[in-house]
């Protein structure tokens, strides 16, 4: 399969990628150079970077720096990327429903090794009964400020994840002992289409999170998610008020034998996180949802991808002082079958409009 960057009409840096197509690409944030991943029909999780000393137009300009493949040959069915200034991490999802947060071993080199957590948020899929699994990582140094006043971690890695008819709102944060775990805080139920994309709006200077979804049917639906609480309370830990995918402490011989290693060893299906149970005791922090918009394209055709875009505008947050706190995303781009690129915006009475649109493809 070959990639090409692409500067104003004419293919730049087309590149070969593997034999097997890719499906999907992302690229890392431009705090650590030009850099993008892949994921494909073989198994793999790809990293690439930009080698300047090569001359464009030559098929040598990006060369692989990271290669990963799934320990038990389930392919990968969608990733994604978060930077804050040199850290980053990498979400993962395999089409049997393991999801995986990792990081690198070594960040200037963008080894995604090192897995923090892995869990079955919808419980683990034979091969042929899966559904379509979408994530998207909330690209922002910090949650909402609403958020943290409720009591989230500062610090803490938000993410949406998207199966059959709902969208799961997984939070990881650190625990007492420095390791990172997964905690579902919410699931937006009752979603009439079938989705092929979700998007998390970035930015956290809002009182709530945006959350688009691509949907079969031709709509773009928009969910806000809030932290109701009462301003005042004490802000409780994480560790008291959600709920935790809990881990599986079984041990086997066979399994410490052939164990793989790094993300190979969640990936492979000896992870220690099993499917969501409901904690059996204290409070969580309350979250809630509302669809607030439902955006038609042209004709009802399938909607295939959507983005929030970096409008450019920064935001400083009143929780640190920072002025590049988070790039505020505020416009929609959608696109599917209808061969168009729509571009959609919230107008001064907070509904969305489309403001622009390219011709069809």
């Amino acid at each position: 399969m070959t990639l090409k960057s692409w500067m104003q009409v004419s293919p730049l840096h087309p590149l070969v990628v593997g034999t097997e197509p890719a499906l999907k690409v992302k690229w890392i944030g431009p705090s650590l150079g030009s850099s993008f991943g892949t994921i494909g029909d073989d198994a793999k999780v790809k990293v690439w970077r930009e080698d300047c000393s090569q001359l464009p137009q030559t098929g040598r300009r990006f060369h692989c720096i990271f290669s990963q493949s799934s320990a038990n040959h389930v392919s990968y069915a969608s990733f994604d990327f978060k930077t804050v200034r040199h850290d980053v991490w990498m979400a993962i999802v395999q089409r049997d429903g393991l999801l995986a947060l990792c990081e690198p071993s070594n960040p200037g080199a963008l080894d995604f090794s090192k897995e923090l957590d892995s869990a079955y948020p919808y419980g683990q899929y034979s091969r042929g009964s899966e559904p379509t699994f979408t994530l998207s990582l909330h690209q922002a140094a910090r949650p909402s400020y609403h958020a943290i006043s409720a009591g989230i971690d500062p610090k803490a890695i938000s993410l949406a994840l998207s199966a059959a008819s709902s969208i799961k709102i997984l939070r990881a944060t650190r625990t007492e002992d420095g390791d990172y775990r997964l905690f579902q805080m919410l699931e937006i139920e009752g979603i009439v289409s079938h989705m092929n994309d979700v998007s998390w709006a970035p930015g956290s200077i809002r009182p709530c999170d945006l959350i688009a979804v691509a949907c079969n049917d031709g709509c773009v639906r928009v969910y806000e998610v809030t932290t109701p609480h009462y301003v005042g309370v004490q802000s409780l830990t994480m560790n008291a008020v959600s709920r935790p995918f809990p881990r599986d402490r079984r041990s086997s011989s066979k399994l410490d034998r052939h164990a793989p290693s790094g993300i190979g060893a969640g990936l492979a299906g000896v992870s220690r996180a099993e499917a969501i149970h409901e904690s059996s005791g204290g409070t969580r922090i309350q979250h809630s949802w509302k669809e607030t918009a439902v955006l038609h394209h042209e004709g009802g055709m399938p909607v295939w991808r959507v983005r929030w875009t970096h409008d450019g505008n920064f935001s400083q947050s009143p929780f640190d002082l920072d002025p590049a706190y988070g790039s505020l995303g505020s416009t929609i781009a959608s696109t599917g079958d209808s061969g168009k690129l729509q571009l959609w915006k919230q107008n001064l009475d907070g509904h969305f409009i489309e403001f622009a649109e390219t011709r069809p493809v």
